[in-house]
């Protein structure tokens, strides 16, 4: 098959467990171009989290983030796509973190709100101290995100709910999913993720691959998590990393033999991209 775009899930797929992008994977992807195939990434981080990523692989396509919310080139600004969260439901996901004692942040525009310093804005936080002006994530603590929600002008994507507990997830993915006009899904084992009503990776692949003329069965996914079942799903062909979810391994086309740490996008695209040429 004559593919045309390769994407790639970032955490748990093209990153390793301590977040490092490798050698390998960055000179496979490379490659790419000699073929005349795109790269572009779907992650669930809002794009200004993998700005020092995208200068490494000096990527040509915008980036699906935010769980498929937002489709933006993270440098330039072009915004493609994008689909705001309902007020009204937000507001009920907020009462409902509160109710369950659940750790919350909101991903904006340009901007990631919470009530508390902590969890994923706290890594953040300290990872800004390392980083040039440009590459930083703009974190904003606010005393009550409700007031963000109902008067805040930016457009808000996406909620990242933290469970203390993995066995908490469930229950709480379930409350979550009956709020009508809302998606959610879990995005590593103790997150859940919240957006728009039919928002995913998937919708956003197949609005990008719309603007750029290619169909459904010229698209490689890969991804390991269950944000990414919908994408390895739409995809030509769907691939599921070694370290995958079972539910996504047992829905991929083709299961990877190495995992994350071991260079698993090199290995896909060697095999089933550049080798089948």
């Amino acid at each position: 098959m004559n593919y045309k775009l390769f994407v790639a899930d970032m955490d748990g797929t093209l990153l390793d467990d301590d977040k490092k992008l490798s050698e390998k994977n960055i000179q496979t992807i490379k490659k790419l171009k000699n073929y005349g195939i795109r790269f572009a990434v779907a992650t669930g981080r809002h794009d200004s989290m993998i700005k020092s990523y995208l200068k490494h692989l000096d990527l040509q396509v915008p980036v699906i983030s935010c769980n498929g919310a937002i489709v933006r080139e993270p440098f330039g600004g072009q915004v493609f796509l994008s689909e705001a969260l309902p007020k009204e439901q937000s507001l009920n996901v907020i009462d409902l973190c509160k109710e369950s004692n659940a750790d919350f942040h909101i991903y904006g525009h340009d901007r990631i709100f919470g009530e508390k310093l902590n969890q994923k804005m706290l890594y953040y936080h300290d990872l800004n101290k390392t980083l040039p002006s440009d590459e930083r994530t703009k974190l904003v603590t606010v005393s009550d995100c409700k007031d963000i929600v109902i008067h805040e002008t930016e457009p808000l994507y996406k909620f990242i709910i933290i469970t203390e507990r993995n066995n908490d997830r469930p229950g709480l993915l379930d409350r979550l999913s009956g709020i009508q006009g809302l998606a959610a899904c879990q995005s590593m084992p103790l997150y859940c993720d919240v957006m728009k009503g039919g928002i995913s990776k998937a919708y956003a692949l197949q609005k990008l691959a719309e603007s750029l003329g290619i169909k459904r069965n010229e698209i490689v996914a890969i991804g390991d998590q269950l944000n990414d079942l919908e994408l390895i799903e739409y995809a030509g062909l769907g691939i599921a990393v070694a370290n995958a979810e079972d539910a996504l391994k047992e829905k991929a086309d083709v299961v990877t033999i190495s995992n994350n740490n071991e260079h698993a996008v090199s290995e896909a695209i060697e095999t089933y991209l550049l080798n089948s040429q």
